[in-house]
């Protein structure tokens, strides 16, 4: 067996870095094909190397980047240059007795790799904060847009928020059903897109993960009675209990919030029934739109609101809930105007 040449080392811990050229690498796979003793380098050095697998690189918006910048650079510089100053003294301590070119080259890349996983560590934290921030600040935006349209809809309508003709007893949670009978509590906001006084993707939240943009033309948007499906929409909206308000009626009540957690699994065939059993967890549990951080609620008086709990309003009542009930069917109803309650 040949002895490993320092320079063919060099080359087998560029080709692990990922900084060796197209006929290096070839150079390289050939080496450790050929070479156990390569073979033997290259395996532990993949081996101290696969910290670095843990960072993946996700697009993002260059208005997040340009904000991140000036921060990361500072962190990054104020980190990096502490650890390491501590890395290249112990490889100088380690190396002192050799005083070989390829431990010094070798301890150069491993203090550069080290400054990717420090920086690497700072962007993915900082990158990941101004992410959410983005999603809850479009998602305060849709939630206000869509304010904006009932306030136009009800100019155009006698003051009256969007409704739809109901039957007492009738299911609420069957979002994009195709017959005839209102059977959900979206029909009546569906009335805002299919009047064009708001864009179907305004009721989209940003940060649910699970909502897709509508693929469908204005034609399609007119002559359908809801939303497609529960894919369309991720966001809650309060139940009335009897008639429909006016919006100068109805002072500052929650009329919508990010998806209400109780009902994220709901059956997806209609015809069977829906059987809800309350827990500690969905009592709990606040929209998963945020990374259960809380929800964004928008106010008929047009504000917006950001709840790091559940129980907001005049009231202070939980708006995921309806009072005493701990089985849902999908048919209850608030017993007064003060019982809060956005679904499904």
């Amino acid at each position: 067996m040949s002895i490993l040449k320092p320079d063919e080392s060099e080359l087998i811990f560029d080709c692990c870095l990922g900084v060796a050229e197209a006929d290096q690498l070839e150079k390289a796979k050939q080496l450790i094909e050929s070479n156990p003793q390569a073979a033997d380098l290259y395996n532990k050095l993949k081996a101290s190397l696969s910290p670095l697998d843990e960072f993946s690189v996700e697009p993002c918006p260059d208005a997040l980047v340009e904000k991140t910048i000036s921060f990361v650079s500072e962190s990054a510089r104020k980190s990096s240059e502490i650890r390491l100053t501590e890395l290249l003294a112990a490889q100088q301590a380690a190396s002192k007795p050799s005083r070989s070119p390829l431990w010094v080259n070798i301890g150069k890349r491993l203090a550069m790799a080290a400054t990717f996983m420090i920086v690497g560590s700072i962007i993915l934290g900082t990158m990941n904060y101004m992410r959410y921030q983005a999603y809850l600040t479009q998602c305060q935006a849709n939630q206000a847009s869509i304010w904006q349209g009932i306030s136009s809809y009800a100019n155009n309508n006698q003051g009256q928020m969007p409704a739809v003709a109901t039957t007492a007893g009738s299911p609420w949670w069957k979002v994009g059903d195709k017959g005839q009978e209102n059977v959900s509590n979206t029909r009546h906001i569906w009335l805002l897109p299919k009047g064009g006084y708001v864009s179907p993707n305004e009721f989209l939240c940003p940060g649910s993960g699970t909502g897709q943009l509508a693929p469908i033309t204005p034609e399609q948007v007119k002559s359908l009675p809801d939303f497609p499906s529960r894919n369309y929409i991720s966001y809650s909206l309060r139940l009335i209990c009897d008639k429909t308000p006016s919006v100068s009626s109805m002072g500052r009540k929650l009329i919508i919030a990010d998806v209400n957690p109780l009902f994220e699994n709901l059956p997806a065939d209609y015809d069977q029934p829906l059987k809800l059993q309350m827990d500690n967890r969905l009592m709990e549990q606040n929209s998963k739109n945020h990374s259960r951080k809380g929800q964004n609620v928008l106010f008929s008086d047009g504000s917006v609101q950001f709840a790091e709990k559940r129980q907001v309003g005049i009231n202070n009542d939980d708006m995921f809930t309806l009072r005493g009930t701990d089985v849902y069917q999908g048919v209850e109803m608030p017993t007064c105007e003060t019982d809060d309650f956005l679904a499904p």
